[in-house]
């Protein structure tokens, strides 16, 4: 598998002429499908370039009554099936005639939504798919400690503290250096060319310190299959993301050494 050429990126440090943010109004269609954010980004992608898209995994059945030690071996629901699927299906009508790689975490919805996009894409089922969980660290490192803020704060209320660094670095790792390295590995992804398409499908809890370390944007929800879409070639690369409030996207220049 050929490496990707290394990017060193300082997320927050680039001048204006390297940073692109806007925002937009979704209005155009009465409702959007689960991906839909992610694919008309990807729709404006350019098709030479090397695309790596990370995604929250399909709807998923729900976690009540689950212990923690029991969650990743939750499933998605038949309808998070179709949707990955028909998630898929779109990708192949967007991005046609790309090498598709699939990188899964260890979560069983998570590989079964990575399953159900390959399946979507490739009629054959002739994908690649790996569960690579080294490209998405786990943000936890006290699982007991977490459960009891968890439980402290409810859910949304712990990540809006976590983004603010006011949870301590031995319960959750920093959010933004977990969402550098995670940055940092998904730029590295590389496998067969420029051209090459990678769909990592992880969890919202991944997702969250990126839209606030890249864009300054402090979420606590993201939608079944939604996240971010990079686009990247040997010297710059682009991240978006996009919901139904806004969308945001920022260039980056490998010629900025000083951060990931």
């Amino acid at each position: 598998m050929k490496m990707a050429p290394p990017f060193s990126f300082c997320i927050l440090c680039l001048d204006e002429n390297h940073v692109v943010l806007f925002q937009q109004s979704h209005g155009v269609r009465s409702r959007l499908k689960p991906g839909d954010f992610v694919l008309d980004l990807l729709k404006a992608q350019p098709d030479s370039e090397r695309t790596i898209l990370l995604l929250r995994h399909s709807k998923r059945n729900s976690f009540i009554g689950v212990p923690d030690h029991l969650r990743p071996g939750v499933e998605i629901t038949p309808e998070g099936v179709l949707m990955a699927r028909e998630f898929g299906e779109s990708l192949l009508e967007i991005v046609p005639d790309r090498c598709l790689f699939l990188r899964h975490t260890i979560a069983r919805r998570c590989r079964m939504t990575a399953e159900s996009i390959g399946q979507g894409y490739s009629s054959g089922n002739q994908f690649l798919m790996e569960e690579y969980p080294q490209v998405l660290g786990d943000p936890v490192v006290d699982m007991g400690r977490f459960i009891g803020l968890r439980e402290q704060y409810g859910w949304e209320n712990l990540i809006r503290k976590w983004l603010d660094r006011e949870i301590p670095d031995d319960v959750l790792q920093d959010p933004d250096l977990f969402s550098d390295n995670n940055v940092k590995n998904l730029l590295s992804l590389c496998a067969t060319g420029d051209r090459d398409l990678f769909v990592v499908v992880g969890h919202d809890v991944t997702l969250f310190p990126i839209v606030s370390r890249v864009f300054g944007r402090k979420l606590t929800t993201i939608e079944f299959l939604n996240g971010i879409v990079i686009s990247a070639c040997e010297t710059t690369a682009e991240i978006q993301f996009a919901n139904s409030e806004f969308s945001v996207r920022k260039k980056l220049n490998a010629g900025d050494r000083s951060g990931i």
